[in-house]
């Protein structure tokens, strides 16, 4: 029995020290009381604790006090990153990100500032390393043979569990994957088990897919289609003619066949009044760092204002997040696709990104042109915008002279030092800007942009911090208006669109300050899906009266709207997004980023559906019975299935260079 006492003493040590902090992580990030999920957790911590164990045990006494301090150092302190960049960014920090920002000093306000804010929970975390600390320092037990063996057993064993845990929960790949957001993963699994996820998926690479094609039920088996509206005007589609039985036949491999029956199979958007109504304009999209549509006013923000309300009036749209920030956002816009990671941006250089808004101008006869003021190499744009199409592409360091280096820069001084690339064109051109004035921290001394438009939003009823993110947006304003009023001198106001919106929503904001905002409910208000509706802006000075589109609409469906409305020549098949003003239906995905909110929570003009509580909340235009719910629940969500696997694979696969040429045209062509 001493000996059996004597063995657990050794042995219990490690895993109980790893298991506090995991509890220390989940009640401190997630803001609740410890649940069923730290089951995993407990395995984990026995797993690596058992580990750490039978490697220090091959050290003598005094090495192994010391090694083990060191490892439960440095052990918290990644726990206090994680829980530090997850306050920041309200997202988890994924290994595969490292090195994609860039030069990291440009946030070093930001961390600072995440690091002062999250002093309770480092205290916290450092509370069980100090206990061990003070039990183990005199610590001289030998490890016998037979206990180095029984840590062995015992490390394969809890591991095999665990992976047997993992593997019967739900959606476990969706995990393993570390899709769309780590937040689920975390919040299930713990950091341990979701940080050797990640690792494992940055060395090795994330797991194949190996599922089957989704099979999407057909709504007309229960009286419904997904089209509402009469076809009597509508006959022709956006899409390129091509020998589908030859693209499907000649696939090298069972994903590139997968993917093109997929593709192949999908209706395509049908052409409609809108098409073509902009054929030839000039295009200025903006993604705008941070945006929200509640910070446009007509006092503060005129020029916006009047875009928002005298344009396309688009009153459902939203925003989600992707799992990699501003860059997935970005993809997102300029794509008409979505990828979880913001490796989309550098992998995007060596691929062929046919549905890239700089390619399909460019395919138009276009002059394209791509600005950023923030460091031209920051996740990689100087390597990814010219393969999205941009023949130009300036940002600080590789030829865009700013007036002022300021953190953040100014967006009106992106629009003057960008001008004289394009406002004398003799084509048409396509520019795009990536901003970065709406960028955290939203205080006065946290960011030069707020501080500078201080005075201007002291009227407004809101919080200190709420003022200074509105402030920064009037960054915004001036950008627009000087285009607006260079391109007017050079009479060419009337033939340029104007199309922007966010990467994401203004996570810098705090939770009181989100609320105040936004109007919505203190409690679990970034699981809220009403955080996510945004504005999307698309104007020109020559309409004549605003388009209300009441469509429910998300990010992804701007490259398909924008490619219909300049008429251009594309297969709407093989984008993931939809033409917002065809009559197919729309499927807005919103994803959290919370384990509250959940992920893949989708909207129609039927309803909403939140894969939280599995619960759907039906429109007040719905047109489902009761009996037709359940199943029309199940087609959607197969569709939101196939519309994530399919554009990761898309992207994963460089797939459309197995379908297009360079010129857009078809590798399989229709025989005459």
């Amino acid at each position: 029995m001493k000996t059996v006492i004597d063995f657990l003493r050794k042995f219990v040590r490690y895993p109980v020290m790893i298991f506090a902090t995991e509890m220390v992580f989940h009640v401190m990030t997630f803001d609740g009381q410890p649940d069923k999920y730290l089951l995993y957790c407990r395995l984990s911590a026995i797993a690596i604790g058992s580990l750490i164990s039978l490697l220090l045990s091959l050290f003598p006494a005094k090495v192994r006090n010391v090694l083990s301090c060191i490892v439960l150092f440095v052990l918290t302190l990644y726990v206090c990153f994680v829980m530090v960049y997850y306050h920041i960014f309200h997202s988890f920090f994924l290994w595969n990100t490292i090195g994609l920002a860039g030069d990291v000093t440009a946030f070093y306000r930001e961390a600072w500032q995440g690091t002062k804010d999250s002093a309770p929970m480092i205290r916290a975390a450092f509370v069980p390393l100090i206990l061990w600390i003070l039990i183990t320092i005199k610590n001289k037990a030998k490890y016998k043979i037979g206990e180095r063996i029984a840590l062995a057993v015992i490390v394969i064993a809890v591991a095999g569990a665990l992976t047997w845990q993992v593997k019967t929960a739900d959606n476990y790949k969706t995990y393993v994957r570390m899709q769309a957001s780590p937040t689920n993963a975390y919040y299930q699994f713990g950091y341990v088990t979701s940080t050797s996820f990640d690792i494992t998926q940055t060395l090795f690479g994330a797991p194949e897919d190996t599922s089957e094609v989704i099979v999407i039920p057909d709504l007309e088996q229960i009286g419904l289609t997904d089209v509402r509206v009469s076809e009597e005007k509508v006959i022709l589609k956006n899409i390129v003619e091509m020998d589908t039985a030859a693209l499907i036949a000649a696939a090298p491999n069972n994903t590139i066949k997968d993917l093109s029956t997929y593709f192949t199979s999908q209706s395509g958007s049908k052409q409609n009044d809108y098409t073509g109504i902009f054929e030839g304009k000039n295009l200025i999209f903006l993604t705008l760092e941070g945006f929200s549509y509640k910070a446009v006013s007509e006092e503060l923000t005129p020029t916006l204002y009047k875009m928002m309300t005298e344009g396309f009036v688009f009153n459902n749209f939203y925003d989600t997040i992707w799992g990699g920030s501003t860059a997935t956002g970005e993809y997102a816009n300029i794509t008409g696709n979505i990828y979880p990671s913001a490796s989309c941006l550098p992998e995007a250089a060596g691929k062929f990104n046919y549905s890239a808004m700089g390619n399909l101008f460019k395919r138009e006869g276009y002059s394209t042109y791509a600005f950023h003021n923030g460091y031209y190499y920051y996740y990689s744009r100087d390597e990814s915008h010219p393969a999205f199409g941009y023949d130009v592409y300036k940002g600080v360091g590789n030829g865009l002279q700013l007036r002022n280096q300021l953190w953040p820069n100014s967006d009106e001084e992106l629009a003057e030092a960008s001008v004289q690339y394009f406002i004398n064109s003799d084509k048409p051109f396509h520019v795009y800007y990536m901003t970065i004035s709406g960028h955290t921290y939203y205080s006065w001394s946290g960011n030069v942009m707020a501080r500078t438009h201080q005075n201007e939003v002291q009227g407004l009823n809101y919080s200190e911090g709420v003022k200074a993110y509105v402030a920064t947006q009037i960054e915004v304003e001036l950008c627009v208006k000087y285009l607006c009023n260079e391109l007017e001198k050079a009479g060419k106001l009337e033939d340029t669109v104007f199309a922007m919106c966010a990467d994401h929503y203004p996570y810098g904001l705090s939770d009181d300050e989100l609320a105040e905002l936004y109007g919505l409910p203190l409690s679990d208000v970034r699981g809220n899906l009403e955080l996510y509706h945004n504005g999307f802006i698309l104007w020109c000075a020559s309409m004549e009266e605003p388009v209300i589109v009441d469509t429910p609409c998300s990010s992804y469906d701007i490259l398909p709207t924008l490619a219909n409305l300049f008429g251009c020549d594309y297969d709407s098949r093989f984008i993931t997004g939809t033409d917002i003003l065809a009559p197919e239906e729309k499927i807005v995905i919103i994803n959290t980023g919370t384990h509250t909110g959940g992920m893949w929570n989708w909207i129609t003009t039927e309803g909403t559906y939140h894969t939280y509580s599995k619960t759907f909340e039906k429109s007040d235009t719905c047109t489902l019975t009761d009996e037709q719910v359940e199943y029309y629940v199940a087609a959607t969500t197969a569709k939101v299935d196939a519309m994530r696997k399919y554009s990761y694979a898309l992207f994963d696969n460089d797939y459309y260079s197995y379908v297009f040429n360079k010129d857009g045209t078809a590798k399989y062509p229709l025989k005459q």
